[in-house]
């Protein structure tokens, strides 16, 4: 969810936002029941979220990272819990984001141009650990009402979500046919971007 865009520098090829990024995965419930107080696992029990404080100390996590942050981004992260109807319990990822963002700006028709402000986000994990993917039935969002730059741009209610591969390309730059490639080449990343649009 785009939160608030900012200033868009079409000079600098950055903007700035302010997002909400939530993540969701699954884990087994009598994997997960042990690591929790008393308390919370009665209330997981009967349906209720619970907080989760340094989740990401010492369980499993997606190890996300956002792709075109441009200089310091400000993250909050927070962790919760809530079991599912099938006996597993899902965790999710509340990430809020602050900061500038790189994107390449078009000015082919300037000044009707328009714009595609987008936000990446990846895993440190490769492809057979972890692979993104937009939520069908959470539908990304864009609160236009906070928008900065209203004299100048106009924000369209539409955003996209897309999925996408990034591979590993290591290159052998000593020319030494001896060196064996890292057996990271040929791995693949996976990506979300999601992308709203001013023109």
């Amino acid at each position: 969810m785009f939160q608030r865009i900012g200033d868009i520098d079409t000079l600098n090829e950055k903007y700035q936002a302010q997002a909400s990024i939530e993540s969701r995965w699954l884990v087994e419930l009598a994997d997960f029941l042990p690591i929790l107080p008393l308390i919370d696992q009665n209330n997981l029990n009967q349906g209720k979220s619970v907080s989760l404080a340094k989740y990401a100390d010492v369980n499993w996590h997606p190890q996300l990272f956002i792709e075109n942050a441009f200089g310091d981004l400000k993250e909050q992260i927070r962790y919760s819990a809530k079991k599912t109807s099938n006996g597993q319990v899902c965790i999710c990822e509340l990430r809020e984001i602050k900061g500038y963002f790189w994107e390449k700006l078009e000015l082919h028709h300037f000044p009707s141009d328009i714009q595609e402000l987008t936000i990446s986000v990846g895993s440190m994990l490769y492809d057979d650990k972890v692979i993104l993917m937009p939520d069908p039935y959470y539908r990304s969002g864009i609160n236009r009402e906070a928008f900065i730059d209203q004299q100048e741009w106009s924000l369209y209610e539409h955003v996209n979500a897309k999925q996408r591969f990034v591979e590993e390309f290591f290159s052998n730059i000593s020319g030494d046919e001896n060196i064996e490639m890292d057996s990271n080449e040929g791995r693949k990343r996976s990506f979300v971007s999601v992308s709203c649009h001013a023109g």
